[in-house]
């Protein structure tokens, strides 16, 4: 198959993320050789291991960009600087919400009927990126008082963000409320549980999630 004129008109790196993405999309599952592909996109194999080592280290950069690109965006906003740490994770995640419409396909294929522990080999980047971010973001909670801080179980505070992004993107794929409007309350309330566990606090939040997650549950606690 010969590449799109919109595809060859990239840089090779670009146009090589372009077309795994496209062939991710059309076939369903990634490609499974490398000169094939290379061939089917009309560049030489050589070509293709000067820019990436495998197959799978392309998938590994895209996931990474799309996120790159929600961050950018969102430390970019005006309003950044004087968000606190949770207004900051709650920007993130309603952007990246919002951006993942235009490839939530892809993620379906990845992440559909998977635990949010798991590690798929293909985000590694993804999950390493976004705890550098969530890093940066906890630390400002630290310097404001917002993030306790507790030695070492501190450095767990990263990766159960990440966590929490899973179950987010998670949250999002099974919604099939008007507009997503179930994944905006849970973004929300999930978020405050977050930071509450955190911070200081946690028990009304915790009975607040329950509440909405637990049908029936308003009168029990």
């Amino acid at each position: 198959m010969e590449p799109t004129c919109e595809i060859s008109a990239l840089p090779l790196r670009q146009q090589i993320l372009a077309a795994y993405e496209a062939h991710l999309r059309r076939e369903g599952r990634p490609p499974t050789s490398v000169f094939r592909f290379a061939e089917g996109q009309g560049f030489a194999e050589r070509a293709f291991f000067a820019e990436f080592p495998s197959l799978e280290a392309v998938e590994s950069t895209w996931w990474s960009e799309q996120l790159e690109r929600v961050i950018a965006s969102v430390e970019g906003g005006a309003e950044w600087e004087t968000f606190s740490a949770r207004h900051r994770l709650l920007a993130f995640l309603f952007a990246f919400a919002e951006a993942s419409l235009d490839f939530r396909a892809l993620l379906l294929l990845r992440l559909q009927g998977r635990s949010v522990l798991a590690n798929p080999p293909e985000l590694a980047r993804f999950a390493e990126r976004f705890e550098a971010f969530a890093e940066r973001l906890l630390e400002h909670g630290r310097r404001s008082g917002e993030v306790a801080a507790r030695g070492p179980l501190g450095r767990l505070y990263p990766q159960a963000a990440y966590r929490l992004f899973r179950s987010a993107i998670d949250f999002h794929l099974r919604d099939a409320s008007p507009r997503y409007e179930r994944s905006d309350a849970y973004i929300e309330k999930s978020t405050a549980v977050f930071f509450d566990l955190i911070g200081r606090q946690v028990l009304d939040s915790g009975f607040d999630l329950l509440r909405f997650l637990i049908p029936g549950a308003a009168g029990r606690f």
